[in-house]
């Protein structure tokens, strides 16, 4: 019986401790607890946006709440599940303000079974500044340079945005002058379209925190062509008549060469020439100057500047003389046809060496008239002259010569 009492006394005390226990530590009134770093809530932004200004600054963005009440409900209060509220809209003005802020507690914590003893700190200072916004442009600056051979057009650098807008702080936004890019040429042989982020900057070119500030882009794409350059020699087909030869005749290119830039291919292509056109030597009858035009293929950029280059063509030695011939005749007619010649001669201007000339008289001097593939009818042929000796091949016709002939068919025998 003794050890049944003992133990009925010992369960008994248990019971009134837990009892004690729980009454001191989830009932009793008289908890305090003070709860840090509770984060602030800034409402009403969109109100102070609408009068042009901004919070530029708020030293204290957290509170901590000294709180009083029931252990039961104290204890379920922590800074993740308090809300701290300042309403911006009571701001009109730029300047430093000192705002009062509110709190409330989780729903199942009442409202009013919270006391709060102490706000740390008591009002939430916040800058407020004039909000600004301006264009400012984009300045790119290049770094090393392109290998030899190599030419970077950076006059004509495109970017697809050359002028940034900002917005912020006006005490921010009146520093900023520019938006900076620096571009590193070093090693590179390739045109350049690519993406860079700038920095804005003072007039000065040094950065400016612009934490605050907003932009309409965060990178700017350049396109910057790079090109290799070399020296064309500018060359003519000439085609040697008239008397005139290699030996006896100067014809010399004003200027002889220029530079251009291209792409590999492109200037591979040239093989370091590029030809103006054609000249005929035989259809020239004396020194002359002639103007031909440098025309490049697309994509290939004269850097001489020079759009026209002059030709002087002139004649060593030869002279020129006037021949009537008379002794013509015809070659390859038709079969069934005869050739009627309606001119019984031809004048012939002809051009060779001083000596030549002088001895040629016009029974040296023969002209054919081929009607291959000629058909009945009238129709001019042209004369090709021949010489009755060896030695005045080095005389040449100018200019071309021609006869009218008729064909007709034969009369049937």
């Amino acid at each position: 019986m003794r050890k049944n009492k003992a133990v009925s006394i010992l369960l008994s005390l248990g019971i009134a401790l837990g009892l004690w226990l729980y009454v001191i530590t989830m009932v009793s009134p008289g908890y305090t607890n003070t709860i840090h770093d509770i984060p602030v809530v800034f409402e009403g932004e969109t109100a102070l946006k609408e009068k042009n200004l901004m919070i530029t600054s708020s030293n204290d963005t957290t509170v901590d709440l000294k709180v009083y009440g029931n252990r039961s409900d104290v204890i379920k209060l922590d800074k993740n599940n308090i809300t701290i509220k300042v309403d911006l809209t009571k701001i009109y003005d730029p300047g430093e303000h000192e705002l009062l802020f509110t709190y409330s507690f989780p729903s199942d914590v009442p409202q009013s079974a919270i006391t709060v003893e102490d706000k740390s700190p008591g009002t939430i200072p916040v800058t407020v500044e004039l909000k600004e916004t301006k264009e400012v442009p984009v300045n790119v600056t290049y770094i090393g340079s392109v290998p030899e051979g190599f030419l970077t057009d950076t006059e004509n650098a495109v970017l697809d945005v050359p002028m940034i807008n900002v917005q912020g702080p006006s005490s921010v936004i009146s520093l900023i002058d520019k938006a900076m890019i620096e571009v590193d040429l070093n090693d590179r042989t390739e045109s350049i379209s690519e993406n860079y982020v700038y920095t804005l900057c003072d007039a000065e070119g040094n950065p400016v925190d612009v934490e605050q500030v907003t932009t309409n882009t965060a990178e700017v794409h350049i396109d910057l062509k790079i090109q290799r350059w070399e020296e064309l020699k500018l060359t003519l087909t000439v085609n040697y008549g008239g008397g005139a030869t290699d030996t006896t005749s100067y014809v010399d290119i004003v200027p002889d060469t220029i530079k251009v830039s291209g792409s590999e291919a492109q200037l591979a292509a040239l093989d370091g020439k590029l030809n103006l056109g054609t000249i005929n030597l035989g259809e020239i009858t004396e020194n002359t100057q002639m103007t031909f035009a440098i025309t490049l293929p697309e994509g290939v950029t004269n850097l001489t500047g020079v759009t026209d280059a002059a030709v002087d063509i002139s004649f060593i030695g030869l002279a020129t003389r006037e021949f009537t011939v008379s002794n013509i005749q015809t070659t390859n007619v038709p079969e069934g046809m005869e050739c009627d010649l309606m001119a019984e001669v031809i004048k012939v201007t002809l051009r060779g060496p001083v000596n030549l000339l002088n001895s040629l008289t016009p029974e040296d001097i023969t002209l054919i008239v081929d009607c291959t593939g000629k058909e009945a009818g009238t129709s001019t042929v042209k004369a090709i002259v021949d010489f009755s000796e060896d030695a005045f091949d080095a005389v040449g016709v100018l200019g071309t010569s021609s006869i009218a002939v008729t064909l007709t068919e034969k009369e049937a025998p």
